[in-house]
């Protein structure tokens, strides 16, 4: 992730705590988020050495349908402000349900607690962009692909 997303999150995610409005969806595309080189980003509670593998998971998805498309959804800061945190993966793909759940649960020892279809965008959401811009989640999806959730606990 860049000095510009990071800039632009804790911006985002700063105002949102002290107007308490906690309404707003941020993503990021997961090859921004999951940067094993950073430690400004933490994913499911396994900091560094845990997000090869969640990679590597999402490698597989996209060697399946390379027309996906994986964010993270980031949920907080942590550590005095030094952390963003996630555990949900967003995943806009052609694939069924059941084959994103075949991908995801292969792995015994890392896989998701739920899996499922995304339904509800009736909160704001937005992609931070290279820019630190926030882009919104319509523009992102293309016909003929479902939303799906991927978490984390």
């Amino acid at each position: 992730m860049n000095s510009l997303q990071k800039g632009s999150i804790l911006t985002l995610l700063k105002t949102d705590e002290m107007s308490s409005n906690y309404t707003n969806n941020y993503w990021f595309s997961y090859k921004d988020y999951l940067d094993p080189a950073d430690d400004f980003t933490d994913f499911c509670c396994e900091c560094l050495e845990g997000k090869h593998e969640y990679i590597a998971l999402i490698e597989n998805l996209i060697n399946k349908d390379k027309t996906a498309k994986i964010f993270v959804q980031v949920y907080g800061l942590d550590n005095k402000d030094k952390v963003i945190t996630a555990d949900t993966l967003i995943i806009f793909s052609k694939l069924s349900l059941v084959e994103i759940k075949q991908i995801f649960n292969e792995p015994k020892d890392i896989f998701p607690s739920d899996i499922g279809e995304e339904t509800d965008f009736s909160q704001p959401t937005f992609m931070i962009g290279d820019n630190g811009e926030l882009i919104s989640i319509t523009e992102l999806s293309h016909e003929g692909q479902c939303v799906y959730y991927c978490w984390w606990d």
